[in-house]
């Protein structure tokens, strides 16, 4: 059979393929022929598309890093749309906990200060003061990205939850203040952190603009 004159392979086909591998294997498994192999090439071709496996690693993460965007309506509260992004960026990065030392490691920087700049003009459309946006972008930045990293919180170490469970009659008050938890799930534990950090900047914002300081926790 004549080969075909265009490669199939595609950077996103690429990238995909060790998004999958390093799930199945973890990155100590991983490698470039490997990789190669499952896609039914050379390692050489890979390296078409991605100079090194740095370079590789580095699209894994950009791509961890971008969940869908949730769907919100053009009222939606500044407060629940931080929320909402950064509910939807720890589900992408949990749902690939292999990938999350990538995260991590190759942070994507290329894009820093246009991500920045957008978000800075949210605020800003949205009425929030400029000095309250960098304590914004960076404290849910690293909550979002800490938790992401960390996988589970107390709702997975609760009777309805996935994670391990302290022994019975061992830790006392643990078992207590797990126990207040409920049924909150993983999410909503999560999501109470978040409005709860946004909590103290929207105190921050003068009481003249009341619209600013209310969303769904407030």
């Amino acid at each position: 059979m004549a080969r075909p004159k265009k490669s199939l392979l595609t950077p996103e086909i690429v990238v995909a393929a060790a998004i999958a591998m390093i799930g199945e294997g973890g990155l100590e498994s991983f490698s470039m022929p490997k990789l190669a192999s499952q896609l039914g090439v050379q390692a050489p071709s890979l390296y078409h598309y991605f100079a090194s496996k740095d370079a590789l690693f580095a699209a894994v993460a950009r791509t961890v890093l971008t969940p869908e965007a949730p769907t919100l309506s053009p009222d939606t509260h500044w407060t629940d749309y931080l929320v909402a992004i950064s509910v939807a960026l720890r589900r992408t990065i949990i749902a690939h906990p292999h990938c999350a030392p990538l995260v991590v490691r190759y942070m994507p920087r290329e894009n820093m200060f246009d991500e920045y700049e957008q978000m800075c003009q949210f605020l800003a459309a949205s009425g929030v003061p400029a000095r309250l946006h960098v304590r914004i972008v960076d404290g849910m930045t690293a909550l979002t990205i800490g938790a992401a990293v960390l996988n589970e919180n107390a709702a997975d170490y609760t009777v309805h939850g996935s994670g391990p469970k302290p022994e019975p009659g061992t830790h006392h008050a643990l078992e207590t203040a797990l126990a207040a938890i409920g049924d909150a799930t993983s999410d909503q534990l999560f999501e109470t952190l978040l409005r709860n950090y946004l909590d103290g900047i929207v105190a921050a914002i003068p009481e003249k603009a009341p619209a600013l300081r209310k969303g769904k926790g407030g």
